[in-house]
């Protein structure tokens, strides 16, 4: 008995088990949590799949390829929840396990060549591990351990009839089909209700954040002051709203600055570049300050973690108002 029991857990399919079971987690999750957040396919959300790409895009190695993707986002947003889902399904059930492996490759390849390619140092990016642990699955499948695949070749050999074979997979992959569509459905049931603030829309002035705390390094004391020689114009004073922000491009070093007016009169700037693997972040509104697209992180209006994961906050840009313009200091 305890000789039968070794065999078995020398068995491939039980070592890639732990690793199947990680991996549908991973998948299924994060396919229902993309269809139960209202935000994932509402194109005007900064957390959305067209505000992902949009951040996206410049420093991607398939940028021109992102184009249609980044105009037809719903479709592509719901092809992408539905294909986790799948992917997830087939691999913890062991059905049609390498196809699902190299869909899950596919998806891990496109993430890895997009959202996290700027990740610094390169191997840290988590999209690239997903990548290569799915590759046990692709040249071993399920291993035969508590797979469907498995079940379907014992009955094919116990009853030899490729057509009956057909017909149990077909029905087993109907079922599987099925079941995700169900748990997108339900899964819409349970979408957050929460608002969701377009970006540089700002908030109403009573929104805005104390004065005291709106002092900053990239704070500037109200129209009137002088610039210093050599500063750098990022933009015009009446383009940033009272209680918003304008999104814009230092001509000194092209990077994405969020120029901040949290009060009437003091502005404040900072660099757009998320600390986590260098997405641009969006600015939803004073309350809630920067939402990064890419991975989540989110910051407060002066540019703060609020939370992971990204390790520091955002790089205050000092800034001058002078005359009718917003200058670097």
């Amino acid at each position: 008995m305890t000789d039968s029991w070794r065999e078995r857990t020398h068995q491939v399919g039980w070592v890639l088990l732990p690793l199947r079971a990680f991996l549908a987690l991973v998948f299924i999750y994060g396919g229902l949590s993309k269809i139960a957040d209202r935000r994932f396919l509402d194109a005007s959300s900064p957390l959305s799949i067209r505000a992902s790409v949009a951040a996206v895009r410049i420093g991607s190695p398939i940028s021109d390829l992102l184009g249609p993707v980044q105009a037809h986002s719903f479709g592509v947003g719901v092809v992408i929840a539905a294909a986790e889902l799948a992917v997830g399904l087939g691999v913890l059930l062991g059905l049609l396990t390498r196809v699902a492996a190299v869909g899950g490759m596919a998806l891990a390849l496109s993430l890895w060549l997009t959202v996290s390619w700027r990740a610094q140092p390169w191997y840290t990016s988590a999209d690239l591990v997903y990548l290569f642990a799915l590759t046990p699955l692709v040249l071993a499948g399920s291993g035969g351990v508590l797979s469907a695949d498995a079940w379907l070749e014992r009955a094919r050999r116990a009853r030899p009839g490729v057509g009956e074979d057909r017909t149990r997979r077909a029905l087993l992959a109907g079922g599987v089909a099925v079941g995700a569509a169900m748990l997108m459905a339900g899964s819409t049931l349970f979408r957050r209700t929460g608002h969701s603030a377009a970006a540089g829309a700002g908030g109403p002035a009573g929104s805005a954040t104390a004065p005291g705390s709106a002092a900053s390094s990239g704070s500037v004391p109200p129209s009137g002051s002088s610039a210093p020689a050599g500063a750098i114009r990022l933009t015009a004073v009446a383009d940033v709203p009272v209680g918003g922000g304008h999104m814009v491009t230092d001509s000194a070093t092209d990077a994405t600055v969020w120029v901040l007016q949290l009060q009437r009169g003091q502005f404040t700037a900072y660099d757009a570049t998320c600390s986590h693997q260098g997405c641009t972040v969006d600015f939803v509104s004073p309350g809630d300050g920067f939402a990064c697209p890419c991975h989540g992180a989110r910051f407060d209006a002066q540019g703060q973690v609020v939370n992971g994961p990204a390790p520091r906050g955002l790089t205050a840009v000092p800034v001058v108002v002078d005359g009718a313009d917003i200058r670097t200091r």
